[in-house]
């Protein structure tokens, strides 16, 4: 047996190595040529998507060229959406009710074709719609022209869609069929496009969101409606108890569409509380309607349950925060009363509210030019109210506006107390604030909205009696909403000010100076060190920069200086030796001689000369006056 399994081993693996001799070259190739195929087809559509090259001549005005974000290019949605309107609800309601065709015939053909003429000014439009290419607006009219009718959607949409299929109304059987211009329909994209750019352009999403539901659901109905009607003049009046009775035909036009709607809304909404089908033709309509019906029902129940829940989203976050720090101050034993202050402070941020962090509204997906145009429309009416700032340059301002920060307080918390070291100003957007006494019983002033407080004291202005020291009790009657602006944000932008930076110290001390609150006896270093004060981090560390360089340079001289006086009195010594006869020369060394021909002991004498001029250099007793 052992001997017959190898027999057949040898000869399968003989016969494999045929198999690969002769198919592995076919197979492979096939399979290189397949890849090959591959990359290639990739390779093609990488380059169709590919963006076209920038060509300066895209972009420069050649003709009209209509802007796709102006208000203009919306209003013609409005009246080319209102068109393929007329033609989605009216072309199967004439063909179905042939007495309201036949009543109103002049009044459909003249609405028929002013909106053809609608549908031929659409084309002009699109062909002139300009569009974004490289980050650049393309105005070239002949660019867009040529881009437009050279599209697929020219040719699968707008071009079907103004066949003059009116034609076939010579032909006797067609006769003022209006179901004939259902190519009309095509143009329903300009219908979604105006739902889209309205529904990012209102201020109530939600609201346009619900109503573009309701009228998407009666479109369907009113449909369903023209189709029911038709079925059953198809299967005769009165013929069974599905179909409509033979006295229909006797009745208005208004009271049989009333019925027909009335039917199809029943029937949609999967009441079914509607007669039984009897032939094959209504079960299948019926079972059709309940199919649409059940996607009407699910996506009217998705669609308003998306909106609720993000109507409420905020208010689902609130609600989470309370229930976080109910649960933190349950935790830490907090009394009753602290808690009910808390939760109240809450409901107020939602209800009044609306938005629970201002600066991630302000530093979202915006622009940095749309930030500042933002900040300043919400804050330079109130930074103008301050009257240290009137007489400002207005791109202070605006850099100005940009730093102002929300803050709240609750009724009864201190905005600040007196003797506290002030660190920021205040304006009051919302709310009373009330000037008390260190008690808090006694009410000297009420500050309401567009009261500036607590300027000066982020001035750093010198001879200030008071310093940088609050000199009031401010706490907030109400809920007070209020803007600030710290101190380091005002110096950071006043440090590109010079000449701003000088009026406001003025402004200041004159402010001061009337409620007698300024030293004017100040000594000129004791005012030194408060302009010093004045200066910002920045302007600090140059100027320790520029003193370390000065220094550097005084030290270099300083040495140089007593190296040559060593030198020069070591010369003069050895000559007056020399001279007396105390030493006899024996080698003189060059100033020209290089280092390695100096003698051992001339080495030696500069290192350590040149040791103890380092050590000398580097005490810090070692006075230096200019």
């Amino acid at each position: 047996m052992n001997v017959e399994e190898q027999k057949r081993q040898s000869s399968n693996g003989k016969l494999k190595n045929f198999r690969k001799r002769i198919f592995h070259p076919f197979i492979s190739r096939c399979v290189t040529n397949k890849k090959d195929e591959q990359q290639t087809s990739l390779l093609h559509e990488q380059n169709k998507k590919a963006e076209t090259p920038v060509r300066n001549e895209d972009f420069q005005v050649t003709g009209f060229v209509i802007d796709s974000q102006n208000y203009l290019y919306h209003y013609w949605l409005a009246i080319i959406s209102l068109a393929v309107a007329y033609n989605i609800l009216l072309i199967p309601a004439r063909y179905s009710f042939k007495q309201l065709d036949k009543n109103l015939r002049i009044v459909w053909i003249s609405l028929d074709y002013s909106f053809d003429i609608i549908y031929l000014i659409d084309i002009f439009v699109q062909s002139r719609t300009g569009y974004f290419s490289h980050g650049l607006f393309v105005r070239n009219h002949y660019v867009l022209s040529r881009n437009y009718f050279t599209s697929r959607q020219f040719y699968s949409r707008d071009l079907l869609s103004i066949i003059p299929t009116d034609f076939l109304y010579l032909i006797p059987y067609f006769r003022f069929i209006s179901i004939i211009r259902c190519n009309r329909f095509l143009r329903i994209n300009r219908l979604f496009e105006f739902q889209d750019l309205t529904e990012s352009r209102t201020r109530f999403p939600n609201a346009f969101r619900i109503w573009c539901l309701i009228c998407l659901t009666l479109t369907l109905i009113h449909w369903n409606s023209c189709a029911y009607l038709l079925i059953c003049q198809y299967l005769g009046f009165g013929t069974d108890r599905w179909v409509l009775p033979a006295t229909a035909k006797n009745e208005t036009v208004a009271m049989l569409y009333t019925y027909c709607f009335y039917w199809s809304t029943l029937l949609l909404s999967t009441i079914g509380d509607v007669p039984l089908p009897v032939k094959r033709i209504e079960y299948i309509f019926v079972l059709f309607d309940f199919m649409i019906g059940i996607l009407i029902f699910a996506t009217i129940i998705g669609s308003l349950g998306t909106m609720i829940s993000s109507q409420n989203q905020s208010r689902q976050q609130v609600c989470e925060k309370m229930d976080e720090i109910k649960r933190y101050m349950k935790f830490r034993s907090v009394n009753r009363k602290l808690e009910q202050k808390v939760i109240k402070w809450l409901d107020y941020l939602y209800t009044n509210r609306q938005v629970l962090n201002e600066e991630m509204v302000l530093n979202s997906d915006l622009s940095v030019e749309l930030r500042k145009d933002l900040a300043i429309k919400v804050h330079l009416e109130s930074l103008k109210q301050v009257t240290l700032f009137h007489d400002c340059e207005p791109n202070l301002l605006i850099e100005l506006v940009t730093k102002l920060k929300p803050i709240f307080f609750g009724p009864g918390d201190y905005v600040c107390q007196k003797g506290d070291i002030g660190k920021e100003m205040y304006i009051i957007k919302r709310g009373q604030l009330a000037v008390v006494s260190d008690d808090g019983k006694i009410t000297f002033v009420v500050l309401k909205e567009g009261s500036v407080f607590g300027e000066i004291s982020i001035l750093n202005i010198p001879g200030s009696k008071n310093g940088n020291r609050r000199t009031a009790n401010v706490k907030s009657l109400g809920y007070s909403d209020l803007y600030t602006l710290t101190k380091e944000d005002l110096w950071l932008v006043l440090d590109n000010y010079p000449e701003s930076l000088s009026k406001l110290i003025e402004k200041g001390k004159s402010i001061l100076r009337k409620d007698n609150l300024l030293d004017e006896m100040l000594t000129d270093s004791k005012r030194h060190v408060e302009q010093e004060q004045l200066l910002s981090i920045q302007n600090r560390i140059k100027k320790l920069v520029d003193t370390e360089k000065a220094l550097n340079d005084r030290k270099t001289i300083f040495f140089n200086t007593y190296v040559d006086s060593i030198r020069q009195f070591k010369k003069e010594l050895s000559k007056i030796e020399y001279q007396y006869g105390v030493r006899q020369p024996n080698v003189y060394v060059s100033k020209n001689v290089p280092q390695s021909a100096m003698p051992f002991f001339l080495n030696q004498w500069k290192a350590n000369t040149t040791a103890k001029l380092l050590k000398f250099s580097s005490m810090q007793s070692m006075d230096m006056d200019d």
